[in-house]
């Protein structure tokens, strides 16, 4: 399953669903938990977490994600829907 987050909350609310082969992409708010000194990063560690350029670079943050977080354009996260059969939105 693609795991679609928008929010730092909602990163949270989907940690007890997720399983091992789930993907994570970050979007829109969701990117500042990216950079390694946020206190949600932590989670990051444990998930497969992608985030998604467009949204870091509306934030001004392209110089604080994580290398441990791969950064997808949009025709990367269409692959990434297109390669998991169930996807859901977290707001």
């Amino acid at each position: 399953m693609l795991h679609i987050v928008k929010s730092l909350s909602a990163l949270n609310e989907l940690m007890p669903l997720y399983k091992a082969g789930d993907q994570v992409i970050l979007v829109e708010d969701a990117v500042y938990a990216s950079n390694a000194q946020h206190p949600m990063f932590s989670i990051l560690k444990t998930i497969d977490a992608c985030v998604l350029i467009a949204d870091v670079q509306a934030r001004g943050i392209q110089n604080r994600v994580s290398p441990s977080c791969t950064q997808v354009d949009f025709s990367q996260f269409v692959e990434l829907t297109a390669k998991h059969s169930n996807s859901l939105t977290w707001s």
